[in-house]
């Protein structure tokens, strides 16, 4: 029993770190945008991009750090979501959302008037969107892996109806919030890792495999389902 336990912990050490970074990215990221918003008396959320916080006063720096922090941490919770949860599925997952949060550090490195700045929040929003398959695909028989997976179509509708000219705005801010708020959603609630286990475990119908929720062995050891 001892020699089970000891094979389990770096595999409950990495999924505590994996939350604890999750929980630090969208805390910073969000926390950055909505504090940006306070300092930006002119902001509106019909004719700006959220970006453009990033090149006024007194909101550029809150702005643009939060995203060069939040994607940092990110970055981090990827790499310990793959060393968490190693099928090839689980390392597709952990690749997608590594690049989009540091495509999301990018749009803060990269100011609206920078070049690299349109790829970088095209990337995020893209990646974002890839990993959100790829979960919903390994994690389909839950109910998180299953509200995963019906975000994508809903995300790729945002855009495509924002793009057709079907929203009452001109500004990005609006139609970059659904992929924002879905990342931290994922993170703390939907997530095979998610950082409030007990409400996750709560929406899947009970149960428990000891390492995150991808609906592991039956050792807990949190592998993927495939």
């Amino acid at each position: 029993m001892g020699a089970d336990a000891a094979a389990r912990g770096p595999d409950a050490a990495a999924t505590r770190r994996a939350r604890t970074l999750g929980a630090a990215a969208t805390v910073l990221a969000l926390g950055g945008i909505a504090a940006a918003i306070l300092l930006d008396p002119t902001f509106s959320w019909t004719s700006d991009a959220l970006s453009d916080l990033g090149v006024r006063e007194p909101s550029a720096p809150v702005f643009n750090w939060g995203l060069i922090l939040g994607g940092a941490a990110g970055v981090g919770y990827a790499v310990e979501l793959g060393r968490v949860f190693d099928s090839r599925a689980g390392a597709l997952r952990a690749v997608a959302l590594g690049l989009a949060m540091a495509a999301m550090a990018g749009v803060g490195a990269f100011d609206l008037t920078e070049p690299l700045h349109g790829p970088s929040a095209v990337g995020f929003y893209a990646l974002v969107t890839v990993a959100a398959a790829v979960d919903g695909v390994v994690r389909k028989g839950r109910a998180t892996g299953r509200i995963a997976l019906a975000f994508v179509p809903a995300h790729v509708a945002v855009w495509a109806t924002f793009v057709a000219g079907w929203w009452p705005v001109t500004g990005l801010a609006l139609p970059e919030l659904p992929g924002a708020l879905f990342l931290a959603a994922w993170v703390w609630l939907l997530g095979p890792a998610p950082v409030l286990e007990a409400v996750a475990t709560r929406l899947d119908g009970g149960g428990s495999d000891g390492g995150g929720s991808d609906g592991g062995g039956s050792d807990g050891s949190g592998t993927d389902e495939h």
